[in-house]
C-alpha cells in the first residue's frame, strides 16, 4: 500500500508539473503575440502619420501656386495695356475774329479793283455767253485788265489757293463775321493758304475766268456769310 500510494503522488507531481508548463507556454504565447501586435500598430502608426504631412504639404504647395495665378493675369493685362495710341491732334483752321472794322454790311470794306461792275449779282437764271446756257450769276464782275492788282477788301485769313477750271486761279479769305471772300480768275497769286493780309493788300492780278471769257477782262468777285451766296456790293455797303 505504501508503494501504491508513492506512485500515485509521483504521477499527480508530474500532471502538476505539466499543467505549469503548459501555462508557461500559454502565457509565453501570449506575451509573444501581444509584443508583435504592439510592434506591428505601433510601425503603422508613424506611417500614418506621414501621410498626413505629406498631404498637409502637398496642399499648401497648391495653394500658392493658385495665388500665383492673379499676379501672372496682372502682369500680362498690365504688359498688354502699356502701349497705347496716341493720335495727333488736328488743329482747326484759325478763323478771323470779328470786330467794329470788319462786321459784314457796317464796316469799310475796299473795292478789290476798280468799282467799274461788268456783271452784277442774280439769283435768277442769265444767259452765260461763253457756256451757251443759263445758270444764277452769284457774284460781281468788275472790270479791270489783265495784270491789274487785286487787293484784299478787308484784314483777313487765307483760307485757300485753289484753281478750278471754270474759276481760274481762286484766292479765298476769311474776312471774320463769317464773311468769306472769293477772288476768281487770278493770272498771278501773292499769298498761300494760313497767311494774314490786311485791307489793300495784293493777293494777286487779274487773268481770266474760263467760263467767262466772252466778256471783257474782269475779277469775278463772289462773298459768302456763313457758307450762303449774298450780293458783294451789299455786304461792303457799296451800290451798282
Amino acid at each position: 500500500m505504501a508503494v501504491k500510494g508513492k506512485s500515485n503522488n509521483g504521477k499527480n507531481i508530474k500532471a502538476i508539473y505539466s499543467v505549469i508548463c503548459l501555462c508557461v507556454i500559454a502565457l509565453g504565447l501570449i506575451v509573444y503575440f501581444s509584443t508583435q501586435t504592439e510592434k506591428s500598430s505601433g510601425v503603422n502608426e508613424p506611417t500614418t502619420v506621414r501621410v498626413e504631412e505629406t498631404t498637409e504639404v502637398q496642399r499648401r504647395v497648391t495653394v500658392k501656386e493658385e495665388a500665383k495665378e492673379p499676379e501672372t493675369q496682372q502682369s500680362t493685362e498690365a504688359e498688354t495695356s502699356e502701349p497705347e495710341t496716341t493720335t495727333e491732334a488736328k488743329t482747326e483752321p484759325a478763323t478771323m475774329p470779328m470786330n467794329e472794322t470788319n462786321t459784314p454790311y457796317k464796316s469799310f470794306y475796299k473795292y478789290p479793283v476798280s468799282e467799274e461792275v461788268l456783271a452784277g449779282y442774280s439769283e435768277e437764271l442769265v444767259k452765260n455767253e461763253t457756256m451757251g446756257d443759263y445758270r444764277a450769276h452769284m457774284a460781281v464782275d468788275f472790270r479791270a485788265g489783265a495784270g491789274v492788282k487785286v487787293v484784299a477788301i478787308n484784314d483777313g485769313i487765307v483760307t485757300a489757293v485753289t484753281k478750278n477750271p471754270l474759276y481760274g486761279n481762286i484766292v479765298e479769305i476769311d474776312h471774320g463775321g463769317k464773311l468769306t471772300a472769293r477772288y476768281c480768275g487770278l493770272e498771278t497769286v501773292g499769298v498761300k493758304e494760313g497767311d494774314s493780309v490786311t485791307i489793300g493788300q495784293a493777293v494777286g492780278t487779274v487773268g481770266a475766268v474760263p467760263f467767262e471769257g466772252g466778256l471783257d477782262s474782269h475779277l469775278h468777285f463772289e462773298t459768302l456769310i456763313d457758307g450762303q451766296y449774298v450780293n458783294p456790293l451789299d455786304v461792303m455797303g457799296k451800290t451798282e
